[in-house]
Formats: structure tokens, sequence, C-alpha cells
């Protein structure tokens, strides 16, 4: 099935968008229990200014900080150096977010 639609979302500030197209129950022809679709982000950038969300970028320091402590606490790694590796990756990563 398809569907086409023109929306008009009021745009503030830059951002990021993305348009979701779910269903509460099973319907013919897609019998899935919930069905979901979602589009990748569509980025907009509102005069000359960057994408930025302090709150997203907050939540995802947490969400590194808590990778962190469960990557630190694991013993499962191969070697030191893969810990280690991974661990840089996420320094890398929490540095992107607090910027």
């Amino acid at each position: 099935m398809t569907a086409h639609a023109t929306v008009m979302v009021p745009v503030k500030g830059s951002g990021w968008y993305v348009l979701r197209a779910y269903s509460d129950r099973a319907e013919m022809p897609v019998l899935d229990l919930y069905p979901f679709a979602s589009t990748s982000p569509i980025y907009v950038q509102v005069e000359g200014q960057p994408v930025r969300s302090a709150d997203d970028a907050r939540f995802f320091v947490r969400w590194i900080d808590r990778i962190e402590a469960a990557t630190r606490a694991s013993t499962a790694w191969n070697t030191p150096a893969e810990q280690a590796q991974v661990l840089q990756l996420l320094a890398r990563a929490r540095a992107v977010f607090t910027r």
C-alpha cells in the first residue's frame, strides 16, 4: 500500500525531523502486532545556525557513561588492548557530545 501527503511543519530553529507511520493494531495486509516505519532524519538549518540540542547531548553523554561502566566491568574481552580500544572510542564519542 502507499500513501501520499503534504504536511506543513512549523520550523523555528535548526534541528532534525523524521516521519513515522504506525498502527495500533494489525490490519490486512500487514499482520504485524505493531506495524511501524520511520524515515531517516532530515536535517534542517535555519539562518545558518547549526543543529544542536543540549538535552540530546546530555542524554548521549549519560548513555556513554553507562556503556563505559559496563565496558570497564566486563571480563569478556579477548585482550586488554581490545577493551582499551573500546574505551578510547567511547572517550572520543563523549568529547563530541560534550562539545
